[in-house]
């Protein structure tokens, strides 16, 4: 009886441990980020943008690859044009790196909150900002 209880205490832990090896890793379910984001807020600096804000959405999906930090993501502004393309994900440095389809890449830092995602980038000296609300 006892080497049974042996042989349970040592095969248990391994088992278990086996299977959680097998599961994939995926740091953009992980971040949060992925769904469709609608736009809510836009401005310079601490200054919100009087303008009505209307349509324009972000969507981020994930690729092929579930065990990297790059996705898709299709971007409708407000007039209607959409713009397809890779994002990379850099969760060390909060910073989202884009690339449409025609090639041009493009970088914002980021804040995520539960429901509420905040682009920025800084232009001139000045910090250019866009606020999304979960969908």
């Amino acid at each position: 009886m006892k080497k049974i209880s042996l042989y349970l205490l040592i095969l248990v832990p391994i088992l278990t441990n086996c299977s959680d090896d097998d599961a994939p890793i995926n740091p953009l379910i992980n971040s949060g980020l992925l769904g469709e984001w609608e736009i809510s807020a836009r401005g310079i600096n601490i200054v919100s943008s009087t303008e009505a804000l209307c349509c324009e959405t972000i969507k981020f999906m994930e690729d092929s690859n579930e065990r990297d930090s790059i996705g898709k993501y299709t971007f409708n502004d407000t007039s209607g044009i959409i713009t397809d393309g890779v994002f990379t994900l850099d969760i060390e440095n909060n910073r989202l790196l884009y690339t449409t389809v025609n090639n041009n890449s493009y970088t914002q830092e980021y804040s995520l909150n539960t429901d509420v995602l905040e682009v920025w980038y800084f232009e001139n000296g000045n910090r250019i900002w866009t606020q999304y609300d979960r969908l």
